[in-house]
């Protein structure tokens, strides 16, 4: 039986992997759909609004303790992470759909706070192992890997609702028993392919993973466009919506193609090795084998050969022992320094170099880029949870579709992010001196400044001007996020990265409770300036509900201030990372020049 040779193995285990954090990413979206099950979770709890978003709130507060996932990826195997994550969401969500369900009697407030804790918290679980698988397997193409697997998270929202309309429409508790029982399904199939797909050699980067990351963009891109087809869908149709989901299942599929293609063209490259030059143990004729019909066959074989030695030799100078070893490998392949840290000897390393939590929490410029952060993807996310509200006051009844394309372009944002990638790999560009990956973070929070402005300046509430702005805070956002991804490892290493990303998105939470609160500041304010008849006010619900673009208005202009300064913070970061990225690029563009 032909064998495949290791160097291949090692590829198609890697591109395995990468297919696992896809599945996760395309599930992990399970706060999202909150808003289909709140108004049930309201009546069933007996409780008012405000009670209601500090509900929606402690979802983002679970995120402060996800830098624990960092740790445990540190000491635990993936599978165990996994199973911690399937975990808590089944008892943050499971617990929930038991009340919703009147399964069992509810529960004190109290105590469903602490399950939506637990059920945000899970998100971080998942995300860390997709993080690391994603990042761990292409760390010269990191930036592209993570935008790719990100942008799935946008397909939660619909594979959400499609099931929910498929099984039961009727029935918005069934959205809690999805969250539960989805990530679980997936998450043990996505353990299974990353214990199997474990490898104790490091990543070996080849030039077909090129031609390969072509093919999963254009994927992912054709995913985003079918995704939006569902909007369109007559609701109500379970046929429809079947054919939809069966699809869609499909294309998650495709990506597997690619570790199939390499298995299947290795053992066929090796067949016709085999049978072209024959072993000379059995003594035949091998000059008459490989030269056969064809005369160059005996060069070809040749050449095959002495790849197979080449490719075999490289591939067991990088075998490795010890995890701290791998990511010495993973830091030489990007061409960047790598020295063994130690907090007494070198309490400030560099960029670029391994980072202890303290360590981290000293740098400037981890405090930079936490409130670039802080001021760009942060105040997006706030206006995406204020979207139900702020269309409401709009006159703009159907929210769903203005959260769909928020999803939608979202999705297209996560895979642009990897376009500074392609843009280094692109010839024209080879004399220039590319801008660092943070300073891509302050392009994309231009537009979203800029749409911000557009909402707080503009005498109408023009519903195209609104759709325009939620379209362009989408992308931007997902851009931002997918951007940090492959940043936080780049700036402060690769071995903590799971600990120092999560300690980087606990401003999500932190920012929900400021920009969240201001906003209901400047919201309540506004009503009690605005005459009688731009406002309606509901005393059963204790909830008073603006009309008028007043009601946000201030609130945008806050909102697209702070996107301009943390567009000046940008630059600073920027311009300090500008000797870290340096010698990646150099290196980037030498193998350009031998491809």
């Amino acid at each position: 039986m032909s064998k495949v040779p290791g160097s291949k193995i090692v590829a198609i285990k890697r591109w395995t992997c990468f297919v696992a954090a896809i599945w996760l990413q395309s599930i992990n979206g399970t706060n999202f759909d909150f808003s289909d099950y709140s108004s049930l979770l309201k009546k069933t709890m007996g409780i008012n609004q405000l009670q209601l978003n500090s509900l929606a709130v402690a979802s983002d507060l679970g995120k402060i303790m996800g830098w624990v996932s960092g740790l445990a990826c540190v000491f635990l195997p993936t599978w165990a992470v996994l199973g911690i994550a399937m975990s808590l969401g089944m008892v943050g969500y499971g617990v929930q759909w038991l009340i919703l369900s009147e399964t069992i009697q509810p529960l004190d407030y109290w105590q469903v706070y602490m399950l939506c804790l637990l059920a945000g918290n899970s998100v971080c679980w998942f995300n860390t192992v997709s993080f690391r698988a994603a990042i761990e397997n292409f760390p010269s193409k990191r930036g592209i890997a993570s935008g790719l697997s990100t942008s799935y998270v946008g397909l939660s929202t619909i594979i959400y609702t499609c099931l929910s309309s498929i099984l039961d429409p009727g029935n918005p508790s069934l959205y809690l028993l999805l969250n539960c029982i989805v990530p679980a399904v997936v998450g043990i199939i996505s353990a299974v392919l990353l214990y199997v797909s474990q490898s104790k050699k490091a990543a070996i980067e080849e030039d077909a993973d090129k031609k390969y990351m072509i093919l999963c963009t254009l994927i992912a891109i054709l995913t985003a466009v079918y995704s939006i087809i569902f909007e369109f869908l007559p609701h109500g149709k379970r046929k429809l919506e079947g054919i939809y989901m069966a699809l869609l299942i499909i294309l998650l599929m495709a990506p597997l193609y690619i570790p199939i293609k390499i298995t299947f063209n290795n053992i066929n490259n090796e067949r016709r090795v085999n049978s072209c030059c024959a072993s000379p143990i059995t003594g035949e004729n091998t000059q008459q084998n490989c030269r056969g019909e064809n005369p160059n066959n005996n060069h070809r074989c040749q050449v095959d050969i002495i790849q197979s030695e080449e490719t075999k030799n490289n591939t067991q100078s990088l075998e490795i022992q010890n995890p701290e070893q791998s990511i010495h490998n993973l830091n030489e392949v990007e061409g960047r320094r790598f020295q063994p840290m130690s907090v007494s000897s070198l309490p400030y390393p560099a960029l670029g170099e391994e980072h202890t939590i303290l360590q981290l929490l000293r740098s400037i410029d981890f405090w930079l880029y936490y409130f670039v952060y802080f001021c760009g993807a942060t105040v997006g996310l706030v206006y995406i949870n204020n979207l139900g509200q702020i269309v409401q006051s709009f006159g703009y009844s159907k929210t769903p579709i203005l959260v769909s394309l928020v999803s939608s372009f979202g999705f297209f944002g996560r895979i642009a992010s990897g376009l500074p990638d392609y843009i280094q790999q692109c010839w024209m560009f080879k004399k220039c001196r590319p801008l660092p990956r943070t300073g891509w973070m302050g392009i994309w929070m231009v537009p979203m400044a800029v749409a911000f402005l557009l909402l707080g300046v503009m005498n109408s509430t023009s519903k195209g001007v609104l759709c325009v702005s939620t379209a362009i805070v989408g992308s931007s956002v997902g851009a931002i996020t997918s951007l940090a991804i492959p940043i936080s490892s780049e700036m402060f290493g690769m071995k903590r990265f799971g600990v120092n990303h999560n300690i980087l998105i606990t401003n999500i939470a932190f920012g929900s409770l400021l920009f969240g609160e201001v906003a209901g500041l400047l919201y309540d304010d506004t009503d009690t300036t605005s005459s009688a008849g731009d406002k309606q006010r509901t005393k059963l619900s204790r909830h008073v509900i603006c009309m008028g673009r007043q009601c946000f208005g201030k609130t945008f202009l806050l909102w697209g201030c702070v996107c301009l300064f943390g567009l000046l913070l940008c630059i600073i970061l920027c311009v300090r990372t500008r000797d870290l990225y340096d010698p990646i690029h150099k290196k980037q563009y030498h193998e350009m020049d031998h491809d």
